[in-house]
């Protein structure tokens, strides 16, 4: 059977992902099972512990082997997980990782623990960007809107106008204390979706669901002519350009197979919705997630996104941007295996294509 657009073959042999009955706690009280799906609620819980409580359905494994087969988690995670005080607890007292699992046993785990206060290296810089709406909010993480022209982490030049000076600050003004992981940062000129880890276990789950293509983020652009194949993929390795210090390149299509080790493979889906004035708007995914992937892909098919002053005809003297739009992001939620879906408002470049409203 054919696939949709954009999704990777499944490499897991079908069998999705296993139903644990997970149950979160705020604090040290019992909440129950929280589900939350819609887009838009926000947490608003206690954030000076983050807990999760797990009831344990068949017995046989030790505490390390459930916590890295049926939660994914690492071995540095299961270490830094020991030497928490109450890190791993079982029916409600401290128990080593080596402890062997019962059917029905409680397992707690302490993912972090904040203070009241400002969050760490955070909010000490005034944020002095503009006011980010945010999409979702939960225990673990939150998706918000990223303008186009915010950069996502410190860089030359760009010290509180950040967003991670955003979520700092944020979470100062709240009294919470939480290092900013961002996960799948996007480029200075892209806008969209962004989504933010609330401790060290979520980001490094979300990061393997990026690898297993479990996270799917769906991308808009506006791209120079019309790509002669209305829908296709483009496969070619990608690294850094040796002649530049922030550009990309993508190996030549009759090395691709032959190419060395320093070449990191990188596949981009394309979809055609409409064209209009000498310019196309097209939908991607991205399997792999390189630096620049859709716009070193796209301006090697001799279709380059509008505006872009490193791959295309725009000028950074001018204030172009690349026209690249992270409209939607799917992920799991990591500790309620719950499927979440985060849309963001279209950019003003997308005004008047009519395909819009049928994606």
């Amino acid at each position: 059977m054919r696939r949709p657009f954009g999704v990777p073959e499944d490499k897991s042999g079908g069998r999705g992902r296993e139903n644990t009955g997970w149950r979160i706690l705020r604090n040290s009280e019992d909440c129950g099972t929280e589900k939350i799906t819609e887009q838009r609620r926000l947490w608003d819980g206690d954030m000076t512990e983050r807990k999760v409580r797990i009831t344990v359905a068949e017995g046989g494994m030790t505490v390390e082997q459930y916590l890295k087969q049926n939660l994914g988690f690492s071995k540095r995670q299961v270490s830094s997980l020991k030497f928490r005080p109450d890190g791993v607890c079982v029916n409600g007292g401290r128990q080593r990782v080596n402890r062997l699992l019962q059917a029905g046993d409680c397992l707690e785990l302490l993912l972090e623990s904040r203070k009241a206060g400002a969050a760490d290296g955070a909010g000490q810089t005034l944020y002095r960007g503009p006011e980010l709406t945010v999409l979702y909010e939960d225990a673990d993480l939150l998706a918000v809107e990223k303008p186009a022209g915010l950069v996502c982490h410190h860089a030359h030049g760009h010290y509180g106008d950040t967003l991670a000076d955003w979520a700092a600050s944020r979470a100062a003004g709240r009294g919470e204390r939480w290092n900013v992981r961002i996960v799948g940062r996007l480029d200075r000129d892209t806008s969209g979706v962004v989504v933010i880890a609330r401790n060290a276990e979520t980001a490094a789950l979300l990061a393997r669901q990026r690898e297993r293509g479990e996270m799917k983020k769906t991308y808009l652009a506006l791209v120079e002519g019309r790509p002669e194949s209305g829908c296709g993929q483009v496969e070619l390795p990608i690294r850094k350009d040796r002649e530049s210090l922030v550009k990309m390149t993508v190996a030549p299509a009759e090395e691709k197979d032959g190419v060395s080790a320093v070449w990191l493979p990188a596949r981009t889906w394309y979809q055609v919705l409409e064209t209009r004035s000498g310019c196309s708007l097209v939908r991607l995914r991205l399997e792999h997630g390189r630096t620049h992937q859709i716009r070193v892909h796209m301006a090697a098919i001799g279709h380059p996104l509008c505006g872009d002053p490193l791959y295309g005809s725009g000028s950074d003297r001018k204030g172009d941007l690349a026209k690249l739009h992270a409209w939607k992001t799917e992920l799991l939620q990591p500790f309620t295996g719950e499927r979440l879906s985060f849309t963001a408002e279209l950019p003003d470049w997308c005004a008047g294509f009519s395909a819009l409203s049928c994606i």
